[in-house]
C-alpha cells in the first residue's frame, strides 16, 4: 500500500506543477469560465484530462514499445500549429468586435462545445507525449512506477486527480476575476490571441528544429 501511495503522490505532483506554469490549456480553462461559465470550463478540463491520461497510459507501455511515436508527432505538430493559429485569429477578430458597451462575447463562437475544444486542445497538442513518456520511464527506472496494474492505476489516478484540481485553480480564477474587472474581454481576447500566437510560432520553431536535425543525421 505504501507504494501505492507513492506512485499516486508522484503523478499527482507531476500533473499537478506541470499544470501550473501559464500555458494554452490552463488560461483557456481561465478564459471559459470567465468569458462563458464555470459549468463550460470544468467541462473543457474534464476533455483535457481524459485526453491526457490516453497519452499517460499509451506512456506506460515504454518507448521501445511505441514505434509510431516519431510519425505520430510528425502530424501532431502542423495539425497543432493550424489550430492555433485558427483560435489566434478568432480571438484577435473578437477583441477587435468588443466595444466599451458591447454585449458579452464568446470567446470561442466557431466552436460551440467546451468539451470539444478542450479534446482538440489536448489531443493536438505535441509535447503531450514527450513529457510522459519521460517521466513514466524515468519513474519505471527508479523502481517508483511497477509493472502492475495496480501501481499503473494509482498513477493514473494521480495524474487525473493533479491535473483536475489545477485546472480547477485556474477555473475560478478566471471568474473571480471577470466579476471584478469590466474591461476583461477586450483585454483576455487580446492576450489569448497573443498566447495562441506565440505558441504556434514555438511549435512551428519545434517543427523547423526537427525537421532539420533528421536531415542533417
Amino acid at each position: 500500500m505504501r507504494k501505492s501511495l507513492k506512485v499516486l503522490f508522484s503523478g499527482f505532483s507531476i500533473s499537478f506543477l506541470g499544470a501550473l506554469p501559464l500555458g494554452t490549456l490552463n488560461l483557456t480553462a481561465f478564459d471559459i469560465a470567465a468569458s462563458q461559465s464555470v459549468v463550460s470550463a470544468i467541462w473543457f478540463a474534464i476533455a483535457v484530462v481524459l485526453v491526457e491520461l490516453v497519452v499517460v497510459r499509451l506512456a506506460i507501455y515504454g518507448n521501445e514499445k511505441l514505434t509510431l511515436t516519431d510519425r505520430v508527432s510528425n502530424y501532431l505538430f502542423p495539425l497543432g500549429i493550424i489550430l492555433l493559429l485558427y483560435l489566434a485569429i478568432l480571438s484577435f477578430m473578437d477583441a477587435s468586435q468588443v466595444s466599451e458597451t458591447g454585449p458579452q462575447f464568446t470567446a470561442l463562437p466557431e466552436i460551440g462545445s467546451s468539451f470539444v475544444l478542450g479534446l482538440l486542445l489536448s489531443a493536438l497538442n505535441p509535447l503531450h507525449f514527450p513529457f510522459w513518456m519521460t517521466w513514466t520511464k524515468v519513474l519505471s527506472t527508479k523502481g517508483v512506477l511497477e509493472r502492475s496494474s495496480r501501481s499503473y492505476s494509482f498513477y493514473i489516478w494521480g495524474i487525473g486527480v493533479g491535473s483536475i484540481i489545477a485546472l480547477l485553480i485556474f477555473i475560478f480564477l478566471g471568474k473571480y476575476v471577470f466579476s471584478n474587472y469590466q474591461d476583461y474581454s477586450k483585454v483576455t481576447n487580446l492576450f489569448m490571441g497573443l498566447l495562441y500566437l506565440g505558441f504556434s510560432l514555438y511549435l512551428t520553431f519545434l517543427l523547423i528544429k526537427k525537421r532539420l536535425n533528421l536531415k542533417l543525421q
